[in-house]
């Protein structure tokens, strides 16, 4: 996972953007956790900071870990336009979720928005989850959160052909058309290399077609379930979605709650 990925274009429309709009849920989730569990909380691959100032404005200590530098000054401004006594409960700084060393322990530590799929390596996998147990607090929790591998997007060409996933329109008025494709499938490596296409209509009438290209992993339960046993971990509960519901065929997510 390099800074150059989310130091592109993409930070410019990251929180606008109806993908993440959509995802209420999670934050409630991860307030819920953070009540349960107590703070100080860290986060993972906190990006722009969704999750981070939600945290804080419920009166949680918390610091937000991300490699990209643009996601982070998005951070910035909107821990700035949190009150003050929000404010002071969020530190924000760049690193690698793969290495980090803080310092300081946690209650709970958090990766959420599947943050996880950038960790094409199991070696990455493990330095991430290794890093994560260093930090907790004795009797600290780890949540994880993947989506459940849908099989058919392992392999069905369908879905290599170009599909909508959302239009809006932006604050300062672009028109902006989302959709995505996978580029290749790898199902010897588990991954496969997805494009998401953003056509834009800025005020005036100037197009542009901006294309975000990256890699994901894509993960099976048992599979994380023995990677965090490698790591030192106790998977304490597994839901499959945000409503605390257990995971199921057709869940959406996988969403590990794993005690060091």
């Amino acid at each position: 996972m390099t800074s150059a990925l989310y130091d592109s274009f993409i930070a410019d429309y990251y929180d606008e953007s109806p993908l993440v709009q959509r995802r209420l849920q999670d934050v409630a989730f991860y307030r819920e956790a953070a009540r349960e569990y107590g703070d100080p909380v860290l986060e993972l691959g906190c990006g722009t900071g969704r999750v981070t100032m939600a945290l804080a404005e419920a009166g949680k200590r918390v610091t937000g870990l991300d490699l990209s530098e643009r996601m982070l000054e998005r951070a910035v401004q909107k821990r700035a336009a949190l009150r003050v006594e929000s404010r002071e409960r969020v530190h924000l700084m760049q690193g690698d979720m793969t290495r980090f060393d803080l310092g300081e322990k946690f209650r709970l530590i958090i990766i959420p928005f599947r943050a996880f799929h950038h960790l094409l390596e199991v070696r990455q996998q493990m330095d991430c989850l290794e890093c994560a147990r260093k930090h907790l607090t004795p009797g600290g929790r780890l949540v994880l959160d993947v989506f459940q591998t849908d099989a058919e997007r392992m392999h069905d060409p369908v879905h290599q052909r170009e599909s909508l996933v959302a239009e809006y329109k932006t604050q300062d008025g672009r028109e902006v058309r989302i959709s995505e494709r996978v580029k290749a499938f790898h199902r010897a490596e588990q991954r496969n290399d997805v494009e998401m296409i953003f056509t834009v209509v800025h005020p005036g009438g100037r197009k542009e077609r901006l294309v975000f290209a990256w890699t994901l992993r894509y993960f099976f339960r048992y599979e994380i379930e023995h990677l965090l046993a490698r790591c030192g971990f106790h998977v304490a509960a597994l839901y499959g979605n945000f409503d605390w519901t257990p995971l199921r065929d057709e869940s959406p997510e996988m969403i590990f709650v794993a005690e060091g």
